[in-house]
Parts: structure tokens; C-alpha cells; sequence
């Protein structure tokens, strides 16, 4: 679970409505990036494979949904709250062996979890120090790319970056992750997991050096300066959502969409466990699914979206989300509900088609739907932030704005865990099907009121220039 920042490298770079697909393919004859890019799927594959084992044993020791909560933030807190410090020793050292050291203590943290065993409290620390490893490998990443690439691709580079991450979150955490678990165990993820790795950092020697662009020693004036100027961005990036609405909108979509997949993983086990009656680790049938659904989000969207308005696609993501969220609430009160009229029927059926009207199977298609909603809003959303960002800023906004939405996304992925262990308390098993209705009617509030005023503001009818947007949302600016 990777927060992206772009390179500053990029703020001058002129994204436009459309990619240049030649250049992203082009930009695979450079084999210096390719071993750049080769150490990131494996090592981005691996950070969200070795997510499920430990959301596994974590739910399966404690039973408690906040429990896994607390273990997502030790993997998202990092990399806000080192970003200053990882950015100073960034300059002055060389980033190539930043990341292949980065890999090599990932490697060995990992196989210290076989030793840890079901000791939630050192997993939680064991996994805070590796995601604190990793908050300095990402930005010595973004740090070698206009290294090693002409600038003129640089674009496509990032475009190659930010589609890997969120293609390794979906496979690795959505599909391989809980697959691997069902079949090998824990141990077994450990081990593949620590082997990748190792690949990655071996990967990483063929990367020309990247010398420090600063050759002062780091000192605790220097850190103290730089989590000032962190400080300072981020001021200045609330200000410029505060008077940029169209930017706070997309950053709005994109913060409800990532809080949610976030929601769904912290509950993810305790579904299975609750109201599949499955294994913990058997949430493979929730996020697998989901993963995959993402996946064909994303291919519908490039083979089919250009030609959608993007407000349009988000707001039938949005409201389409709100119903499904609603529909797992769902899924155990009408299961028991219908059961005396299934039963039956399954006992006629043949061996090999009765998994296909069980409860799971109802689950299973419910979670690719909330995958495919999930890429109809993030995707446009991403897609609308790096087109109406100006080219002056874009490099450093983002980033900034990455920050608010990772920090914003800590709430609701503790919370809705919380309140579900609170409900069981009183109403045992009732916790995650009202968390989830609740969530879902939100959503689907939200879905509607989007769908209103973008319809009323003429942004279901075809793409606006940034111009546009502002001219027709200027009206309105005071009651946002």
C-alpha cells in the first residue's frame, strides 16, 4: 500500500488529455530503467503479499477488526511521518544503494516474522521498521528516474511508475497475496516474499550510480528544516484545494474511493471469518475478486472511457459503490433468509454447480462489482488531477496532496473496524453488516449528490477544460 509522489523533475511536463502509448513501450529499451522498474514490481508485489499473511495470523490471533486496522496504519504511517527526514538523507547519499540496502533489510525483516510468530505487538513493530525501510526507498526511487531517463520520456516513465503501483496493490494484495496464503500458509509468503526481495535488490546493480546532488552531512538542523518545509507544503497545498474547487473535488472522489478499499481490507478477514464462516485468511474470496474486478476496470477505461465524461464515470462509480457496500450488509440476513428455499435446491444440483448459488459465490461476484466501481472513481479522478494540475506546480502539488489523502484515509480504515468490535460487543455478529450498510448509505448519498450538481453544471455532457470547471463552480465557491 504505496503512496505516490511525483518527481519535481515532472512539474514542468505537460501531461495533456491523452497518453502517448509509443512512449511508454519505448521507454522499455532503456535497459536501466527496465531493472529500475524490474526492482519495483517485485518489491511492490512483495509489500502487499506479505500484507495478507500478516492480516491472516493478526485477525486469527486477536479476532478483532481493529487489531487488523492497527496493522494497515503500521504500513501507511511511515511513509507520511518519514517523508522529511527520508528526503534529506535522499540528497546527500547514493540513492542506488539507498534502495539496495532498502531491499536487503526488507529481505531479512521478512524472515524475521517466521521467528516472530503470533506475537501481534512485534509484529507491529517488525512491520512498522520494514515500511519505515521502505519510506526511503520510494523517494530514492523517484529520485534515480530523471537520472536514468532522458527527459524527454519522462512522462512516460512516471506514467509506467504510477501504473505499476497501483497494478501491484491489485495483484499482490487483491489476488497473489490471499491465494498464496490459502495454499502455502504464512511461512510459505514469508519466504517467497524475502526471496523477491532479494531479487529486487540484485535488480538494482545494474543501475548506474546515482550520485548525492548535496554533499553536507545531514544534521539535525538540516532534518528540522526540512519537516518545517514539509509543514509549509502542506499548508500550501490546502490552500491552493481551498481555492482551486476542481481540484478539491477529484481529490474528494479519490480520498472516498481509497478509504474504502482501505475499509474493506481492515475488514476483509472479519468478514470471512463472521459471516462466510471461512478462515481468516480465506478474505481471498473478498479481495481476490475485488483485485480482479479493479483489473477490468481499468481495461474498460482504456478501451472504452476516453469517450465517457469523467464526472460522469465517477459518479456511476460512486453510486454503484454505495448499492454494492449496501448489498454486503446484506448478504448474511438474506442468506439465512433464502436458505430454506436454496438448500433444496443445491442438493439437486450437481456436485460441480452448487458452489455456483452459494453464499460465497453471491460474495464473490459482489466484490469484483466493487472492484470495477472502485476504478471507474479512482482512475478518472487520478487521470482529472494530473490533467488540471498547472504544469508550474504539478511535481510538487502532487506530491503535497498525496500526503493529505494518505493522512485522511488513516480515519475511516481505524474507525470502521473500531465501531464494528464495539457492536459485536452488544449484538454479536452484527458489526461489520451495520458498519458496512452505513458506509454504503453514505456513499450512495454522496454518489447522488455528485451526480446532481455535475448534471446541473453540465459535467455529465463531455470533458471541461479546468477554464470551464472553475467559471461554472465559481458561483457556488462560498457554500463548499
Amino acid at each position: 500500500m504505496t503512496r505516490v509522489e511525483l518527481p519535481r523533475d515532472l512539474a514542468s511536463q505537460d501531461l495533456g488529455g491523452g497518453q502517448n502509448l509509443a512512449g511508454a513501450v519505448s521507454i522499455f529499451a532503456n535497459r536501466s530503467f527496465v531493472s529500475l522498474w524490474t526492482a519495483q514490481v517485485l518489491s511492490q508485489l512483495a509489500s502487499n503479499m506479505v500484507l495478507a499473511g500478516l492480516m491472516a495470523i493478526v485477525v486469527g490471533t486477536t479476532g478483532s477488526n481493529t487489531a487488523n486496522a492497527v496493522l494497515i496504519l503500521t504500513f501507511l504511517f511511515p511513509a507520511v511521518a518519514f517523508s522529511a527526514v527520508a528526503g534529506v538523507i535522499v540528497e546527500r547519499a547514493d540513492a542506488k544503494l539507498i534502495m539496495f540496502g532498502a531491499n536487503v533489510l526488507r529481505a531479512v525483516g521478512t524472515i524475521l516474522f517466521i521467528f516472530v510468530g503470533a506475537n501481534v505487538l512485534l509484529i507491529y513493530l517488525l512491520n512498522l521498521l520494514i515500511a519505515t525501510v521502505t519510506a526511503f526507498f520510494a523517494p530514492a526511487e523517484l529520485t534515480s528516474i530523471p537520472r536514468i531517463v532522458d527527459r524527454r520520456q519522462l512522462m512516460a516513465a512516471n506514467s509506467v511508475f504510477v501504473l505499476t503501483v497501483n497494478a501491484t496493490f491489485a495483484i499482490g494484495f487483491g489476488f497473489l497475496g490471499p491465494l498464496l496464503l490459502t495454499t502455502i500458509g504464512p511461512i510459505g509468503i514469508y519466504v517467497i516474499v524475502a526471496i523477491m526481495f532479494g531479487l529486487a535488490a540484485l535488480a538494482i546493480l545494474p543501475i548506474p550510480g546515482v550520485p548525492p546532488e548535496i554533499t553536507t552531512s545531514p544534521g539535525a538542523a538540516v532534518a528540522g528544516r526540512a519537516l518545517t518545509a514539509v509543514l509549509e507544503e502542506l499548508r500550501e497545498g490546502i490552500a491552493f484545494v481551498r481555492r482551486t474547487p476542481r481540484i478539491a473535488w477529484s481529490l474528494t472522489y479519490l480520498g472516498i474511493a481509497s478509504s474504502l478499499i482501505g475499509v474493506m481490507g481492515a475488514l476483509g478477514p472479519g468478514f470471512a471469518t463472521q459471516i462466510l464462516r471461512l478462515r481468516a485468511e480465506d478474505f481471498f474470496f473478498i479481495m481476490g475478486p475485488a483485485g480482479l474486478g479493479a483489473v477490468m476496470g481499468i481495461l474498460f477505461l482504456n478501451g472504452y472511457g476516453r469517450s465517457i465524461p469523467r464526472r460522469l464515470l465517477i459518479d456511476l462509480g460512486l453510486v454503484a459503490m454505495g448499492v454494492t457496500l449496501m448489498a454486503i450488509a446484506a448478504v448474511k440476513p438474506v442468506a439465512v433468509l433464502v436458505s430454506p428455499a436454496v438448500r433444496p435446491l443445491q442438493s439437486n444440483l450437481p456436485e460441480l454447480l452448487s458452489p455456483f448459488v452459494s453464499l460465497i459465490a453471491v460474495v464473490v461476484v459482489i466484490a469484483v462489482t466493487a472492484g470495477i466501481e472502485y476504478a471507474f472513481v479512482a482512475i478518472p479522478s487520478q487521470t482529472a488531477l494530473q490533467e488540471e494540475l498547472p504544469g508550474d506546480v504539478r511535481g510538487r502539488i502532487f506530491g503535497i496532496l498525496n500526503t493529505l489523502l494518505s493522512v485522511a484515509s488513516f480515519l475511516p480504515v481505524l474507525l470502521a473496524p473500531a465501531a464494528a468490535d464495539i457492536l459485536n460487543i452488544a449484538f454479536p455478529g452484527a458489526g461489520i453488516p451495520v458498519v458496512m450498510a452505513l458506509l454504503g448509505a453514505i456513499t450512495l448519498w454522496a454518489g447522488i449528490a455528485s451526480w446532481r450538481r455535475n448534471r446541473s453544471t453540465g459535467l455529465h455532457d463531455g470533458y471541461q477544460s479546468p477554464a470551464v470547471t472553475d467559471a461554472r463552480e465559481q458561483p457556488s465557491r462560498d457554500g463548499e
